[in-house]
């Protein structure tokens, strides 16, 4: 029997080998080149081959499709026809943990759909995000798991979802949310157009709410900034934000939650211009303390990035810088978000250009220069969006300062 599963490759390794999925230590192998035990068999998507470059590492053998006795029990590729309920699911996905916080009403409709008959299933998210994982202890997920595994742990499952070709199907029409309910196959009677919902973790609220609380002492309502992606050409300029953060800062106090890495560049460019931004940065540990702090402030402007996300979901107010990317496939779920796009059109580029990894085509993918996208942006809509969607908050009541929002008018 030959088993293929589209996305993914399998590996054997004569060495051994330690993969890292969000602080999580996979380590697998030496093999037994001959041996065709499961157990000494690897799976990962393509795209881990690719990041890790494994064709060029001599130690390892990377195939397409392995073969296996006919008596061996695999699970079923899910192709919409299986019935779900009380199975073993895995959820097989690469994104952005922007991206899972935007896919959680298709996952929802999945449970929702699998339930139908009345035994729900349980699903298991094969993901790159285990600790930093964004809704957590929901019911509709049974567990996280790491999206390197074992064929034996892999065959432990009854059904395989497998989400991993949503990767290559950026659009301008449909949202990460759409694609994965496009192939999961799910039908309007399962939902999936609700909203995207995050509670924070009230304890790490309470650890941080202290600080937050003194800096609210002047007066001043708090404003959560961020022109910083992990992709070079959605950063926007820090001197349009510092522009942005002077005119509102009769009103607003700024302030700044980054992981170490780019908290370091984000200080030098905050000192460079004299922006009036506090970098509250050694706060957040990890994505959970992230959500954790913008549940406490009162509004936002990021570009496109995982903090926008998780501020729609939680119901802030707040404004979305775009360039690459469209935000009607990104952020038209999120009620208190108001979307500003770039208006750019360049000598290569007709913005918006769906580009995910290589960067910006205007600038030749030059990995430290800033896309001209956003150099398109004037500092006046942004505030003009800021002011409308916060007043529009005021008036249906969902506004509150620096408390938990309901997401959703």
């Amino acid at each position: 029997m030959k088993l293929t599963i589209p996305g993914m490759c399998f590996l054997i390794s004569s060495v051994p080998l330690e993969f890292i999925t969000d602080g999580q230590v996979t380590r697998f192998g030496p093999t037994d080149q001959r041996s065709n035990d499961s157990g000494q068999i690897l799976v990962l998507t393509k795209l881990h081959e690719q990041r890790f470059n494994l064709q060029s590492n001599s130690t390892v053998r990377l195939f397409d499709a392995v073969n296996l006795p006919d008596n061996f029990r695999v699970p079923a590729i899910y192709d919409r026809t299986q019935d779900l309920q009380g199975r073993n699911i895995l959820v097989m996905m690469l994104n952005g943990w922007g991206d899972m916080i935007l896919i959680q009403p298709a996952l929802r409709a999945l449970y929702r759909k699998g339930s139908a008959a009345g035994i729900p299933p349980r699903i298991t998210i094969g993901c790159n995000w285990i600790h930093n994982f964004p809704y957590l202890d929901v019911p509709y997920i049974h567990q996280v798991c790491p999206n390197i595994m074992t064929l034996q742990e892999l065959c432990g499952f009854d059904v395989i979802v497998n989400l991993i070709s949503a990767n290559y199907q950026r659009s301008h029409q449909l949202s990460m949310r759409d694609i994965y309910l496009q192939l999961m196959g799910i039908e309007g009677e399962s939902g999936g157009q609700d909203a995207p919902v995050l509670q924070a973790d009230p304890r790490k609220v309470e650890k941080i709410k202290p600080t937050l609380d003194d800096l609210r002492k002047n007066g001043k309502k708090l404003l959560c900034v961020n022109w910083r992606s992990r992709f070079s050409h959605k950063n926007a300029p820090a001197a349009l934000f510092s522009k942005i953060v002077h005119a509102l800062s009769p009103e607003y106090q700024a302030v700044l939650f980054k992981d170490e890495e780019d908290s370091r560049i984000m200080q030098k460019e905050i000192d460079e211009f004299g922006s009036p931004i506090i970098n509250l940065s050694s706060l957040i540990r990890d994505y959970h303390d992230t959500t954790a702090a913008l549940s406490l402030v009162d509004a936002f402007i990021s570009v496109d990035t995982g903090i926008v996300h998780a501020a729609g979901a939680l119901g802030i107010p707040g404004v979305a810088l775009f360039g690459p990317f469209p935000p009607e496939t990104h952020v038209a779920d999120y009620p208190t978000v108001m979307a500003v796009r770039a208006p750019y059109q360049g000598k290569s580029c007709h913005g918006p250009c769906l580009e995910t990894h290589r960067g910006c085509v205007e600038v030749d993918y030059t990995p430290d220069r800033i896309s001209p996208c956003f150099k398109a942006i004037q500092v006046e809509e942004v505030i003009r969006a800021l002011d409308e969607i916060v007043s529009r908050c005021h008036r249906v009541g969902r506004y509150s300062s620096g408390r938990n929002r309901a997401c959703g008018f």
